[in-house]
């Protein structure tokens, strides 16, 4: 393929319905290492009637084309036309089935596309567009048909041989092979076609729903790991069960499937009924997976689930609607963990993520609207734009409909477009039509806005008249010719005591929400006048993030303090102590203080208010946590224009120290007591004291005394991982008596194990210290590194990127390890090496000797001869 041809852009405004549909796909696979048979039976119709019949054009790639018939007439070799990503055929009838046989080479599939091999295991991954690594085809996703699927192999090698919807046959044929024969009754596109093969474990269970019907549940994975996925089999019925009470949806087919594989590039894979999952989102037992991968686990296993409906009953027009299914999906999966376990930590760990990810890629060369307007590569707009950003744009329509409303919306969406291939305008239409025609026309410009708000609020207090002013101006971005969102803002007024004053405006025209404290911001400068206000009011913005902007308040020391300490709503709580910390560290850098004086002034504005809300008894655990933790390190780079990563790292960790030395004897008396309580459950409270427990040791470790890496050591002695990987964590990243010993048993321990394995990995990667660079390369020349292995790339060179200090390092050293990797992993994987090119586009914050550093990375990854198009839209959008 030509560079011309790779670079191609994709535009929205060049959608055009399909000229031909399909009905039927009947497919056969004879599986074979190197030279898998496929025979495809496609039964094609005209979408509309025309007096010329239209050619048509397949897509194709990596196929090796052996046949090829119309109506059980050959086609000679002038009949059609192929190259190496299409297949043109010329119809002379309206309706007619296409035969085409080709072969194809599993084990060579290095892409992770397709059909492919992960270890002994034969399994597909078709989103986006992997369906035309299969067999040529219509490979869209407007395009739906009902699928058979046989299947032949060795009986021996693949006892089990899976696909979508229903299994209705099987027998035994010569040779010691056998075949079975799966049918979907449900119209899907390919890229939610699905197919495994291999010798796997199983566990069972089923699951009865609200109408009486019984389904049979199955998990398959590596013989020997069955009893780890015992966790996802309860989160599976959990989310089923979640599903019908809360949004009324019961699953449609009478077996639901799982197969955890260990090289994927993605989490997991919606395939309608046969979901397949990256090994690390399925398998967890107490002494190998933290409370952290069991709470993932639970929350994938029902995004996953919930796709069933929001993503294949209802699926996507085109690509460029990928927030349609997924922003939709993640909103319901966080509701899911939020209603199983502490809504506020849910919302605290899911605002934190999208800070640390989405506003970063926001900010940056590759921001985009979570409904973008082009694209080379669509694998490259899996994004937390797309995903996370588009769930806060749903929950934003949650917020306006409220709970009623918005189960009102999804039920008419679902009548209007079930086993339909839609847009997101035809769900933003079933929302107002379920709600009085509810005016979302406004509201419609986030789906193309690209960037992060900044919201500016001003206040005045007027004591004479009672009268409380706020004046809020919307900044999208600088760009003044933009025309203003529509969102809902929540805030609060709080008195002296801490208790919510009521909200009443001196008119409320167009603010139907006032009493539940929710602003509708709609213009570029609204001022607000709230009357009744006999004192200064603690102001309290954006609770529980109603929207997700920035929002620029100068609020005053004190009055961040009193936030802290009094706010009646625990997210704002916690944002206030992310302000000031965040704050303190932005002044100590912007104005060069010495490390000195950033001690005294956290000691002073910082520290006590911090010492307050761990003296709060009726917290829960969880957010106590959540609330005592400083903001990420790339929460504070985003403070700046030019970062400056090795002091952000340094002051942060001196942050650390100081409330630890402070408060030395009141923690460790509180971590003494976390810890004789833990007896080890997964239950909320359990998992909370656990989190709260290892934060505690985390701001001891920085004392660099004795007695904390002593109890560091004991728990890496302790069988649960969850303490075990923090003490492991603690003693890998100091210099402690105990270092090499817990580095070398730990692995001899776990290296059979890959994903326990990974963790020590992520560990040695993350590791701030200038001894990390040497540590790559012992990691990468370990027996168990495959660099085909996503999972364990990732482990390694994807959390180095996250290791700001040393990936940012002054002499470029990093720069160079992950160019290096990124050319490596780009003749194989272009999705991973796209990936690892993100990592550049920091490149306008870096100062001037470092971006010098970067830049001349970015033009040897670009020069690289036959460079993906997933790699090269990333890097030649960053200016150099």
């Amino acid at each position: 393929m030509s560079t011309e041809d790779r670079h191609k852009v994709i535009k929205l405004e060049d959608y055009k319905q399909p000229d031909y549909l399909v009905d039927t796909i009947d497919l056969l696979f004879d599986i074979d290492d190197t030279h898998t048979r496929v025979e495809t039976r496609t039964k094609f119709f005209l979408r509309e009637k025309s007096d010329t019949l239209p050619s048509l054009s397949l897509h194709g790639r990596d196929l090796e084309l052996v046949t090829i018939e119309i109506d059980g007439i050959p086609l000679d070799a002038n009949q059609y036309q192929r190259d190496e990503v299409s297949l043109s055929i010329h119809p002379t009838t309206s309706e007619f089935e296409l035969f085409t046989i080709n072969y194809i080479n599993p084990t060579a599939n290095k892409t992770l596309e397709g059909l492919y091999k992960s270890g002994n295991i034969f399994c597909t991954q078709n989103e986006s567009e992997g369906f035309q690594k299969i067999c040529y085809s219509l490979d869209r996703p407007d395009v739906m048909a009902k699928f058979r699927t046989k299947i032949i192999a060795d009986k021996s090698r693949f006892p089990v041989l899976l696909s979508n919807g229903n299994q209705i046959d099987s027998g035994d044929l010569d040779n010691g092979r056998h075949w079975t024969l799966w049918e979907d009754p449900f119209k899907k596109p390919a890229y939610l076609f699905a197919l495994v093969a291999g010798d796997l474990g199983l566990i069972t269970d089923s699951f009865v729903t609200s109408s009486n019907r019984k389904i049979e549940l199955r998990i398959y994975c590596d013989k020997g790991d069955e009893n780890r996925c015992l966790f996802a089999m309860e989160s599976l019925k959990k989310a089923m069960e979640w599903d019908e009470q809360r949004f009324g949806l019961e699953y449609d087919l009478d077996l639901y499937m799982i197969v955890a594989v260990s090289s994927f590039n993605f989490g997991a894979m919606e395939n309608k009924g046969l979901n397949i999952f990256n090994s690390s989102l399925v398998l967890a037992a107490s002494e190998t997976a933290t409370d952290q991968n069991f709470m993932r686990i639970e929350s994938v296993i029902g995004h996953e689930y919930f796709h069933n409906w929001t993503g294949n009953r209802v699926t996507c027009r085109d690509w460029f609607q990928l927030t349609l299914k997924e922003g939709l999906t993640v909103f319901r999966d966080q509701e899911f963990s939020s209603d199983l376990n502490s809504r506020t930590v849910q919302r605290i760990a899911d605002v934190s993520d999208l800070r640390d990810h989405q506003f970063k890629e926001d900010s940056g060369p590759n921001s985009h609207p979570i409904k973008p307007k082009s694209y080379v590569d669509v694998n490259n707009f899996y994004t937390s734009t797309v995903y996370e950003k588009g769930a806060e744009v749903i929950r934003m329509v949650h917020t306006l409909l409220g709970e009623d409303g918005f189960q009102r919306g999804m039920k008419k969406y679902f009548e209007l477009n079930d086993g339909k291939a839609v847009t997101t305008e035809d769900f933003i239409q079933a929302m107002s039509l379920a709600n009085n025609n509810y005016n979302f026309e406004q509201f419609l410009r986030w789906y193309d806005y690209s960037g992060t708000p900044n919201i500016e609020v001003e206040s005045e207090f007027i004591r004479e008249q009672k009268q409380f002013r706020l004046k809020i101006s919307q900044n999208l971005c600088g760009q003044d010719d933009l025309d203003p969102l529509f969102f809902p803002f929540k805030l609060g007024l709080i008195g002296k005591n801490g208790e919510d004053l009521k909200l009443q405006l001196e008119t409320s025209h167009d603010q139907p929400q006032i009493l539940q404290g929710i602003l509708h911001i709609k213009e570029k400068s609204q001022e607000f006048i709230f009357k009744n206000i006999s004192e200064t009011p603690g102001l309290s913005l954006n609770r529980d993030f109603s929207a997700p902007v920035k929002v620029f308040y100068n609020y005053t020391d004190s009055e961040l303090n009193f936030l802290m300490a009094k706010d009646s709503n625990e997210f704002a709580r916690y944002e206030a102590a992310q302000i000031l910390a965040k704050r303190l560290i932005k002044q100590t850098i912007d104005n060069n203080l010495p490390e000195s004086e950033f001690v005294k002034l956290f000691e002073e504005k910082f520290i006590p208010s911090w010492f307050e809300i761990f003296s709060d008894n009726h917290l829960d655990f969880s957010i106590k946590k959540s609330m005592l933790s400083l903001p990420s390190e790339s929460a504070l780079q985003q403070e700046f224009s030019l970062v400056d990563y090795q002091r952000i790292h340094t002051l942060r960790e001196l942050a650390k120290k100081t409330i630890a030395a402070r408060y030395d004897k009141a923690i460790l008396r509180s971590y003494l007591e976390l810890t004789e309580a833990d007896d080890y459950e997964l239950d909320s409270v359990s998992i909370g004291r656990r989190w709260l427990k290892n934060l505690l040791l985390g701001y001891l470790a920085t004392l660099q005394e004795d007695y904390v890496f002593d109890l560091a050591y004991s728990q890496f002695n302790q069988e649960y991982m969850t303490n075990k990987i923090v003490g492991l964590s603690i003693l890998l990243h100091n210099d402690t008596k105990y270092s090499e010993e817990v580095k070398e048993k730990f692995y001899k321990q776990w290296r059979d194990n890959s994903l326990v394995l990974q963790k020590w990995m992520q560990l040695i990667a993350s590791d701030p210290r200038q001894q990390t660079f040497e540590n790559l390369n012992k990691l990468e020349n370990l027996y168990e590194y495959d660099k085909t292995v996503p999972n364990i790339v990732r482990s390694v060179y994807g959390v180095f990127i996250g290791n700001s200090t040393l990936f940012h390092s002054k002499d470029g050293r990093g720069y160079k390890i992950i160019a290096d990797k990124i050319i490596d992993i780009d003749s194989y994987n272009p999705h991973l090496s796209s990936r690892f090119a993100r990592a550049f586009s920091d490149v306008d914050k870096l100062m001037e000797d470092q971006r010098k550093l970067a830049i001349s990375e970015i033009k040897r990854i670009l020069a690289t001869e036959g460079l993906s198009g997933n790699t090269y839209e990333i890097l030649s959008r960053i200016e150099i």
